[in-house]
C-alpha cells in the first residue's frame, strides 16, 4: 500500500469538469484514452493534466489516537476509542504489535466499535493500541489543458475563460469539498485538429491552473511517556571523550 493522499488527480479533474458541464452544456471527457471514440455530438471538451508546480514548502501536522482493541490476522476490532481519532495510514504501536504495522482501511465506522484492516497479519490480544500519523501538505499549482472541439468551440472557449476567472468558479469549487480553487487561465488559442480522415476540425486550447493542497499521510510513532532527569554533563560525558 502506498501512502494515502486526500486529493487525487481524478478528484481535481472531476471538480473542474462539474463546472464545465454546467457552463457549456456539452460532453466533457478526460483525454488520452486509448481506443476511445470522441463523443457523438459536434461540440465537446477534453481535459488533459499537463503540469504540477510546487507553491510552498511542506506544511506538517500530526495526529494520534489511543484505543482498546485486539487484532486477529489483518482485522483490528476496536472496543473503545479512548482518545483522538484513527485514520487510514496511521502507524500502530503497543504491546505485541508487529513492527511496521499500520491502518490500511476502515471496514465498519461505528463509533467506539470500529473495525479496521491492518498490515501486516498478526495476532494481538485485547489491550491498548496506539495509532499515529504525520500529515504532509504541499500547496500545488495543477495545470489542466482543455481542448474545446466543434463548430461552437470559439464561443465555448470564451465562456470557459470567463467563468473560470470569476467568483462563480471559486464558489463552485469550494462547494465540492476538495479545497481546490481556480487561479487563472491562459488566453484561448485556435489550433486546428486533424481527424483520422485528415479533415481539419475547429479546436481551441486553454490552460486552466488551479491550486490544490494534497495531503499525504505517513505513519508516525509517538512516545507514551517520557522520563525527565538532571545529570552533570562533565561527569556523564567526560571532556576529551567522544
Amino acid at each position: 500500500m502506498s501512502f494515502p493522499i486526500n486529493a487525487t488527480e481524478s478528484m481535481a479533474i472531476t471538480s473542474l469538469r462539474n463546472i464545465l458541464l454546467a457552463a457549456l452544456g456539452v460532453p466533457v471527457i478526460q483525454a488520452q484514452g486509448n481506443r476511445v471514440p470522441p463523443p457523438p455530438g459536434p461540440d465537446y471538451v477534453t481535459i488533459t493534466p499537463s503540469r504540477r508546480g510546487r507553491l510552498s514548502t511542506n506544511v506538517d501536522s500530526y495526529s494520534e489516537a489511543t484505543m482498546q482493541g485486539s487484532i486477529a490476522g489483518t482485522v483490528l476490532t476496536v472496543t473503545a476509542l479512548l482518545d483522538g481519532r484513527a485514520e487510514v495510514g496511521m502507524a500502530l504501536a503497543g504491546d505485541n504489535i508487529a513492527p511496521g504495522s499500520f491502518l490500511v482501511a476502515i471496514v465498519d465506522g461505528t463509533p467506539g466499535a470500529e473495525i479496521w484492516t491492518v498490515s501486516p497479519s498478526q495476532t494481538v490480544p485485547p489491550g491498548l493500541i496506539y495509532a499515529g500519523a504525520k500529515y504532509l501538505q504541499q500547496a500545488t499549482l495543477v495545470t489542466l489543458q482543455l481542448d474545446v472541439h466543434g463548430p461552437r468551440s470559439a464561443d465555448l472557449a470564451q465562456i470557459t475563460s470567463t467563468v473560470l476567472r470569476d467568483d462563480y468558479a471559486c464558489q463552485a469549487m469550494a462547494a465540492d469539498g476538495l479545497g481546490a480553487q481556480p487561479c487563472y487561465t491562459s488566453d484561448p488559442v485556435q489550433m486546428p485538429f486533424w481527424t483520422g480522415e485528415m479533415q481539419a476540425e475547429n479546436r481551441w486550447v486553454i490552460d486552466v491552473s488551479m491550486q490544490v493542497n494534497p495531503v499525504v499521510t505517513v505513519p508516525q510513532q509517538f512516545a507514551g511517556s517520557a522520563v525527565v532527569g538532571v545529570f552533570e554533563v562533565d561527569t556523564t560525558y567526560p571532556p576529551g571523550e567522544t
